[in-house]
């Protein structure tokens, strides 16, 4: 007996095959099998012959459309785009060439390898980051698997949110700068911390970054607390002030980007409230997308709640679940119960704020104060996406957990204890997931809200009888039983039954190492490449083959309909651009439907940041109450020559009617000029009179301009006898011109979006006031005789920021590269000896 011991205790000290690999190997090999996930999930996007092109980035092609022309004719940057919303600044939607940094380098990469471009650095990344703060190169491998296969990756390129991806595939290294920071403070610390901050500001998907910095934000208070107890308050002070002075500088560094887009905001549906005012988004907008609380079952079990298809949760509809899967939430519930250090605290509780504030408005009690009272939180909206930061979180406790488990092995005695605690952890899943697949039907109703009387609704419409005769709730009940309720059922029951199989293969696989018939290596390899095949299995539903187009689709986004060609036909007799608009009513909400831009300049568009005055167009004058149809006033006086729309609409002329589309070329023969002279002027102050006094059958914007300041000078009527003319001279996104004749001081009104941050106005080269008149256009009093009147959009935030920017980068990478430099020296002359010259 005593000699079988001996042999098992043989057995364990030997090295193990991974230990007797070199550290380069160990590395080498967990980077090639990092490079060979990427390369399999994402390969369909790089050898099928097809790309991927999502919704949203087919929307912003459309959008940025006139501002790509522009560039590519002119060699400048357009700055404003006028082809959506009436005109909008460009740089929000397509952002100008910034100064190169590191993040250059996926950006050469993404043309021919998009997503793989990116999501090697978002793995590498995670990687380094648990690596880092744990040395351990296996659980580093499980931690970059379990982030980077969290299903909602592959959901939001589907989408096309790609700077949000982009945004997230920076995200590890953002958090690995700051823990380099949290522990070795100094200039290089600060200089690292800096150029991680900018790369990750740079992604341009701000709200993935307000993210991060709450999660950061909690781990430094932890590290604080930790070292206030530990009487290293001195310390900890120098590390602050090596976070704050780097996130300075990163500010600094994308000044370029930001100065303007903040000076925007103010004018935004993001800072200002309708009717003007400070203010952000509305909260119903905001909290659309909130994560359902039973919801948040999908991180364990993937189709709980539907997948896409099948969805029946809260949200309006969703592109899939947030799924982690079981290993991960096993060995993260470890982590925090075992393991007893600031930065495994900071990310429990970091993953738990993060999961209350993706419930949104089903926790109002949390968020409804924080969205009115906490700077920024009320600047973005789906709070759903709260929970891919909570993802990240996971990942990391998931290494952590990997982590002691394997370091807890080296005594018997403390292999039983963590056996024991595994026994605990992963029986109490196995328990929950058994007791829900039995109870889960009779616990779950399958049916989303509203979604009953939506059938009952369908049913009544097509046997013409009340929603609430008999017959028909029979009819209905059976129908939601038969295409909804069951199918449901099932995407559940299979999806729960998989979870279960997942922890059950990782118990067996953690029995068997704590009970020392697998080595560590082995037993961390196979948890990896049980998350890959769990994680990859369900990602793969959302990004495959299937979900690709032809190559060279994004070249060629969106193809013309039979009335665009129709109208795109009539604007070449029309002189082209700044002629006039189109309102296409192809779609219910043409606020959000960005296609027409591709083609014309267009009263809709496609933007989460509109105008606020654009905003208030859209919700209270463009719109007839009454009718339900466009505001006749609206047409006008936005230049708006052709509508599209199904059917006819009153006032309004047929000129084509599409034989494919089925859709009608409607021509408003009272669009005015994209700029007219007035002669008479209202003054209302207030917002609500002025969109009822702007609809108003009696008001006619071809005579009157409505101001919410009265003028300093008086404007001449204009009769039959009088002159008042207004030619258009040139019509771009940085610079328009009209030629005015008038015979009398009068108001010239531009039926161009105002907007004071960075529009000038000149008459004969002398700079002139624009006044905002009609709630949303602009306006410039012209002397009486032959005028040309400029208006140019150069923004002085862009010239100056740009200037902080390359400045401040270049004096980081300076201060990097030299202390870079200055440590290498030192090491070579320690090697070299003392004596060495």
């Amino acid at each position: 007996m005593a000699r079988r011991r001996k042999a098992k205790l043989a057995r364990v000290q030997r090295p193990s095959w991974w230990a007797k690999q070199s550290e380069g190997v160990q590395h080498g090999l967990c980077a090639a099998a990092l490079l060979a996930l990427a390369l399999i999930f994402y390969g369909p996007a790089l050898f099928s012959g097809k790309e991927l092109v999502g919704g949203d980035t087919r929307q912003w092609r459309a959008a940025a459309q006139s501002m790509l022309e522009y560039r590519e004719e002119t060699g400048e940057e357009p700055l404003w785009a006028t082809n959506v919303f009436a005109g909008m600044p460009g740089y929000v939607i397509s952002p100008p060439p910034l100064v190169p940094q590191l993040d250059y380098l996926p950006r050469w990469i993404r043309p021919f390898a998009w997503p793989v471009s990116h999501f090697v650095f978002l793995l590498f990344g995670t990687y380094l980051l648990v690596w880092f703060l744990w040395r351990d190169k296996l659980a580093a491998l499980l931690g970059s698997f379990a982030f980077g296969l969290t299903t909602y990756l592959p959901i939001i390129l589907v989408a096309g949110h790609n700077t949000k991806f982009v945004a997230l595939c920076f995200a590890p290294w953002l958090l690995l700068a700051f823990a380099y920071a949290l522990r070795r403070p100094g200039l290089l610390s600060g200089a690292i911390f800096a150029i991680a901050l900018s790369i990750q500001l740079r992604a341009g998907h701000v709200q993935i970054t307000y993210y991060l910095t709450w999660m950061a934000a909690i781990w430094w208070l932890a590290e604080g607390v930790g070292a206030w107890r530990a009487k290293k308050a001195a310390e900890f002070s120098r590390t602050t002030a090596t976070l704050l002075a780097g996130a300075a500088a990163a500010l600094l560094m994308v000044a370029e980007l930001y100065l303007p887009a903040w000076e925007y905001k103010a004018y935004s549906i993001r800072g200002m409230a309708s009717g003007g005012g400070a203010g952000g988004l509305d909260w119903t907008y905001a909290m659309n997308w909130s994560q359902g609380s039973a919801e948040l079952l999908t991180l364990l079990i993937a189709d709980a709640f539907g997948g896409s298809a099948l969805y029946w949760g809260p949200k309006p509809f969703t592109g899939g679940p947030h799924y982690v899967g079981g290993v991960v939430l096993l060995l993260a519930a470890l982590a925090v119960w075992k393991v007893r250090t600031p930065v495994v605290r900071a990310l429990g509780a970091g993953v738990a704020v993060m999961v209350l504030f993706s419930l949104g408005s089903n926790l109002a009690l949390l968020n409804r104060p924080m969205f009115e009272h906490f700077p920024l939180f009320d600047a973005f909206r789906v709070p759903e996406t709260w929970l891919i930061a909570a993802a990240l979180g996971l990942a990391l406790l998931a290494a952590m957990g990997l982590v002691y488990i394997v370091r807890q092995s080296g005594q018997a005695d403390a292999r039983s204890a963590t056996w024991r605690s595994v026994r605990k952890m992963a029986g109490a899943l196995v328990l929950f997931v058994a007791l829900l697949l039995a109870a889960g039907p009779a616990m779950f109703g399958f049916v989303g809200d509203g979604e009953q009387a939506q059938v009952r609704q369908l049913v009544a419409s097509q046997s013409q009888r009340s929603p609430e005769d008999p017959q028909v709730v029979r009819a209905a009940d059976e129908l939601i039983r038969d295409r909804l309720v069951e199918p449901r059922k099932e995407v559940f029951t299979a999806d729960a039954v998989r979870t279960l199989f997942v922890l059950l293969i990782a118990s067996l696989v953690l029995a068997l190492f704590c009970r020392g018939k697998l080595p560590a290596w082995a037993m961390q390899a196979g948890l990896v490449l049980l998350v890959a095949v769990d994680l990859g299995g369900v990602g793969r539903r959302y990004f495959g083959e299937e979900h690709l187009v032809r190559a060279g689709t994004l070249e060629r986004p969106i193809s013309a309909y039979d009335v665009d060609q129709y109208i795109l036909a009539e604007s070449g007799h029309s002189g082209g651009s700044g002629h006039f608009r189109v309102l296409s009513l192809e779609q219910r909400d043409q606020t959000q439907n960005g296609r027409p831009s591709f083609f014309h300049e267009s009263l809709g568009g496609y933007s989460g940041a509109k105008l606020r005055l654009y905003q208030d167009f859209l919700e209270n004058m463009l719109t007839d109450p009454a009718t339900g149809m466009p505001s006749q006033n609206a047409l006008d006086m936005l230049n708006t020559r052709y509508v599209v729309a199904p059917g006819p609409i009153p006032g309004l002329v047929e000129l084509h009617r599409g034989e494919q589309s089925g859709l009608l070329v409607l021509e408003n023969p009272r669009a005015l000029p994209r700029a007219y002279l007035v002669g008479e002027v209202e003054t209302i102050p207030d917002a609500e009179e002025t969109w009822s006094r702007l609809r108003s059958s009696a008001f006619e914007p071809g005579r009157t301009a409505i101001l919410h300041a009265p003028l300093d000078t008086e404007i001449a009527p204009i009769d039959s006898s009088s002159t008042a003319s207004a030619e258009l001279l040139r019509h771009g996104p940085r610079e328009m011109a009209w030629e005015v004749e008038t015979d009398g001081p009068r108001l010239l009104v531009i039926s161009e979006v105002y907007y004071p941050a960075g529009w000038k106005a000149s008459i004969d080269g002398v700079e002139a006031p624009i006044m905002r008149a009609n709630h949303l256009l602009r306006a410039v009093v012209v002397p009486a005789g032959a005028r040309e009147v400029v208006l140019r959009f150069d923004p002085a935030s862009r010239a100056a920021s740009s200037a902080v920017s390359a400045a401040t980068t270049v004096a980081v990478y300076l201060v990097l590269l030299g202390l870079a430099g200055v440590g290498w020296f030192r090491r070579r002359r320690g090697r070299a000896g003392p004596g060495a010259t």
